[in-house]
């Protein structure tokens, strides 16, 4: 199985069942015992509610979800859905604004589980979105980290439409309140928005855009190039400034960006007037967001947040796409987020045993 901590969850389950002379019950109770879980929450409960073999597949099944719908409409279900999870569990962050027509709303949830868990990392959130999950290209967001146990946790998913800078920026205050959080450093992809609102919203913060994502973007823009070298140029010296600069030597890496940039830059006002436009909208006035510079290599890219989006898009979504809305928060908030909290359960208790 692996040395992966959902591994070692599995691992410790059978070694207890076996231990039990293969009482299933009483492996489960010394498991609950052992590493804390709740066995007064349903839902955490519905996921050990089978065999041993079939328990790692539970989290991966949309036919659970599905039967909870509480209306054959999506928005009704989810209504009633973020209603009833108000009343019952005051503690989190739960937040559901609409017009009548549901043509605009605005859905957060956090956990009380990610207000003491934030605090005990030094690392920078990660904020990103996807379009693909959800039917009608709605854009669900989430705001990651990696925590102390080497597991990525989602502190916060939101979504909104219509969506603006402010609507996000809206919601990550939200989050950043509930949690008395005052996050000192972001990490992105390149997206304007995103940045507006971490300008705007944290304006002593620092964000760091993924070099991958800097780079990626640059590449599809070569029809704004009347010259296919000074496009080649281009590429190169932003791939030396957002990746391959130096930064082990402060001094040499301030010159050698500065020229670089400095080519850079004359070689668009003089040659190429469209591409110069597309930079100074895109990227000069960003500059320190992407530029090693002033970004430095320890946050080159936005790794953390994609790699939580595979995993929710393959793992527990098993690949499909624009699924309807309530099945996919439902599927959040009663099954990913609990399945994160038990693994830093699991992984502070095995720390602890390692110590």
């Amino acid at each position: 199985m692996g040395s992966h901590y959902a591994s070692k969850f599995y691992q410790k389950w059978i070694e207890l069942y076996i231990k039990n002379g293969g009482k299933q019950f009483l492996a489960q109770k010394a498991f609950f015992d052992k590493f804390g879980i709740d066995t007064n929450n349903k839902e955490t409960m519905k996921l050990f509610a089978q065999s041993t073999d079939a328990l790692k597949h539970k989290f991966y099944r949309l036919d659970e979800i599905i039967a909870q719908r509480l209306s054959n409409d999506p928005y009704t279900s989810l209504e009633a859905f973020l209603n009833n999870l108000q009343e019952e569990c005051p503690d989190n962050l739960v937040q559901f604004d609409y017009n009548g027509d549901f043509s605009e709303f605005t859905i957060i949830y956090a956990p009380f589980a990610a207000k003491e868990l934030v605090h005990s990392i030094d690392n920078p959130l990660h904020v990103d979105s996807t379009h693909s999950l959800i039917k009608g290209k709605i854009q669900l967001f989430a705001v990651t980290m990696k925590t102390s146990q080497n597991t990525i946790f989602p502190f916060c998913y939101f979504l909104v439409n219509l969506q603006t800078s402010e609507k996000i920026q809206e919601c990550l205050v939200k989050f950043c309140e509930f949690a008395h959080l005052d996050p000192q450093h972001w990490s992105a992809d390149c997206a304007l928005n995103i940045a507006c609102t971490i300008e705007d919203g944290f304006p002593l913060a620092q964000l760091s855009w993924c070099a991958v994502h800097v780079l990626r973007a640059c590449a599809k823009v070569g029809s704004y190039f009347d010259n296919p070298q000074n496009f080649e140029n281009f590429y190169l010296a932003m791939d030396f400034l957002t990746l391959r600069a130096d930064a082990t030597n402060a001094e040499k890496l301030a010159e050698e960006s500065d020229e670089t940039y400095e080519f850079l830059t004359t070689m668009l006002e003089e040659e190429e007037p469209r591409a110069l436009k597309y930079f100074d909208k895109q990227w000069r006035r960003t500059k320190e967001h992407w530029m090693m510079l002033y970004r430095g290599e320890g946050d080159s890219t936005n790794n953390i947040a994609e790699s939580h989006f595979h995993q929710l898009k393959q793992t527990f979504f098993l690949g499909k796409k624009n699924e309807r809305i309530d099945d996919i928060v439902i599927t959040l908030i009663t099954v990913v987020i609990p399945n994160a909290i038990i693994k830093v359960q699991v992984a502070n208790v095995l720390n602890e045993e390692r110590a």
